[in-house]
């Protein structure tokens, strides 16, 4: 029989990283068979999906509560599939609130877990470290700071590097941004704005209006700004023709499945708080990070988050390097102004800190240093190596338990 791992992604950011994680899977063990949830990354990457989980990633308590039955159905897909087909191990990808739901349940099959991206503790609900003591026999973070945290709590955790690394080809995404300058006809002297809304429905529903309105704000000043939308997969063509009813006089480009491309393209980028502003920093584009969500879930947030910024840049960084809007804060006005003074000078200043957040997130190879710790765990040896050849560990950034 072949054997088995499975991967659990409940959103985009985790699709990807599986998608990453499952050809380095491919070239260390050819006949590894690979299975889980996730998305349309993690499937043309060669895992077989039980079930697609992106159309109901969900952030925030009421958002969550919403999509609450799809979650618990799922949860229990996992279980009955882990009880059949008995994988060597399961590679839960960071969604606590749904994977440490089910870490026990796996656990108690006997089967070894592994969490890839760690849940972010160490901004709230810090409490939830006595289940990864409990239930996850090895965690690999792609944080250097998350090293300390857990060595902190007695808990060996593995620094492995960031796989956005892996995922953000430079060279590919200049080459990108060239093709679609050209491709939409904009001309050098136009400078170039690109919009993020996020990859969930709710973030794209409350933030869209506002980034258009700042759009509309920076257009009505300079006929010579261009908006390119980065669209996430569940910002289809429809919605997005939807989403920008009433603002078909600016000029809107939406760009799906190519928002590292429309990054390189943007002397500017507003940008929906999380992944994405980091994907923002590899490539170098200036941004402005903003959030929103329901009244109910902000005030609950606020309550019981602990760390003193929004945007992963800046909490990498200790230090506000990209300018963050946060709920009543991020309205259209400010963003535009903000936009129009860092298009002004060129931010210079943002530039350089943003390289150097980028020099501490490991450099390339965190992907196949993640699959090799997951074999590990399995008892499997890899039986090849990647034509590009050995990546090793990172043993500057291990700690081991105090």
């Amino acid at each position: 029989m072949r054997p088995r791992v499975f991967i659990v992604a409940t959103e985009s950011s985790g699709d990807n990283y599986g998608a990453l994680l499952a050809r380095q899977f491919r070239e260390l063990r050819p006949d590894l068979e690979i299975l889980g949830l996730g998305g349309g990354k993690m499937e043309n990457a060669g895992v077989r999906v039980f079930r697609n989980m992106l159309e109901h990633s969900a952030v925030g308590f009421v958002e969550v509560v919403r999509s609450l039955r799809f979650f618990l159905d799922s949860m229990d897909l996992v279980i009955e599939k882990a009880k059949e087909l008995k994988p060597e191990a399961i590679v839960l990808i960071d969604s606590p609130d749904f994977n440490l739901r089910i870490a026990p349940r796996i656990k108690a099959l006997g089967i070894p877990v592994v969490y890839y991206v760690s849940p972010q503790l160490w901004a709230w609900r810090e409490g939830r470290v006595e289940q990864i003591r409990k239930y996850v026999d090895r965690m690999l973070v792609i944080f250097p700071f998350e090293v300390e945290f857990y060595a902190k709590h007695g808990i060996e955790a593995r620094f492995v590097g960031h796989p956005l690394l892996d995922l953000i080809d430079h060279e590919k995404v200049k080459k990108g941004a060239e093709h679609l300058r050209r491709g939409f006809k904009i001309p050098d002297s136009c400078k170039v704005v690109g919009l993020f809304p996020g990859s969930r429905r709710s973030e794209i529903t409350r933030l869209m209006p506002r980034m258009l309105d700042a759009a509309r704000e920076l257009h009505n000043r300079d006929k010579n700004i261009v908006f390119p939308v980065g669209c996430a997969p569940w910002f289809t063509a429809d919605r997005f023709q939807a989403a920008i009813k009433g603002y078909e006089d600016l000029p809107l480009r939406g760009v799906h499945g190519r928002s590292h491309e429309v990054m390189g393209l943007s002397d500017f980028a507003l940008i929906c708080s999380g992944t994405a502003t980091v994907e923002a920093a590899i490539v170098g584009t200036p941004m402005l990070c903003c959030y929103r969500m329901s009244f109910t879930s902000a005030l609950i947030a606020s309550l019981l988050v602990n760390v003193e910024y929004a945007c992963m840049v800046n909490i990498l960084a200790r230090k506000q390097v990209v300018p963050e809007l946060l709920q009543f804060q991020a309205e259209p006005m400010t963003m535009a102004v903000i936009a129009r003074e860092a298009m002004a000078t060129g931010a210079p200043k943002q530039r350089d800190e943003l390289k150097a957040v980028v020099k501490s997130l490991g450099g390339k190879g965190a992907s196949l240093r993640a699959a090799e710790q997951v074999l590990t765990v399995a008892g499997l040896r890899p039986v090849s190596r990647p034509a590009s050849g050995e990546v090793p560990m990172l043993p500057a950034l291990a700690a081991r338990p105090a």
